[in-house]
């Protein structure tokens, strides 16, 4: 495969540059082991990638020997002090991210884990919209519109394994958490008090039968929005090196 060979020169170029940074007069030894320890983690990275590599990926590959031969023909005095410092750094947490991401391009069970997690949490803003929708909550309603262009957002830009798609689910995942949360708790507590019922059966203008219905649909679709999106959470989380 010959992804594999080029995933394993990426890996021999960083390694090459290992003594440059050593040399680099520029950079403080703090900053020196930095990008020392970051380099040096994404050569492993690409090292372990190359041998437990299943799908062809020549394009994606040779991109990365490119950023790598890059990184090492920047690590010079002269032009880091020609790019500055920061970009410098930046280049080489780059790099790390590239190595850590590698895997989900080229061993197809993570890209698989990945999009499991994406569907629980796609299901579970869609058990949230639901939720809100049916429960007697006007203010509530109102926030699940405001959410709702942050979290649509988020749902395309986590297809995609952006960054930002990230950043915005999780920026959106404690109001969900809250309102399944809150939901929980009245359904339950609702159902042992035969007055309430009969108020919202009342209020719903049918019978207590219907508001007892009522009222486990709400529990059941609570239960089940908490389950998706706390568990996305952690999910996403586990996976959060496959976004860039």
């Amino acid at each position: 495969m010959k992804s594999k060979e080029v995933l394993l020169e990426t890996a021999e170029v960083l390694e090459s540059a290992l003594d440059r940074i050593d040399r680099l007069k520029v950079l403080s030894q703090k900053e020196k082991e930095t990008v020392r320890r970051k380099i040096e983690n994404a050569a492993s990275n690409f090292r372990k990638v190359a041998e437990e590599a299943e799908k062809e990926n020549e394009e994606l590959a040779e991109f990365f020997f490119k950023k790598a031969k890059e990184f090492k023909l920047n690590s010079t005095d002269k032009k880091i002090e020609e790019m500055g410092k920061k970009n410098y750094m930046k280049l080489a947490s780059r790099i790390e991210l590239y190595s850590l991401s590698a895997e989900y391009d080229f061993k197809p069970e993570k890209l698989k884990e990945l999009k499991k997690e994406y569907r629980k949490y796609l299901f579970g803003m869609t058990s949230f919209f639901v939720l809100t929708g049916i429960y007697l909550n006007q203010f509530l309603a109102i926030t699940a519109l405001i959410l709702a262009i942050p979290i649509i957002l988020s749902m395309l830009s986590l297809q995609r394994r952006g960054y930002l798609g990230l950043l915005l689910a999780y920026s959106a995942i404690p109001i969900p958490v809250i309102v399944g949360a809150m939901a929980l708790s009245y359904g339950m507590r609702t159902l042992n008090d035969p007055a309430k019922i009969a108020k919202i059966a009342q209020h719903l203008g049918k019978s207590t039968a219907f508001a007892k219905g009522y009222l486990v649909v709400i529990v059941l679709l609570a239960a089940v929005e908490l389950y998706l999106v706390l568990s996305s959470a952690v999910g996403l989380y586990r996976h959060r090196h496959a976004f860039l």
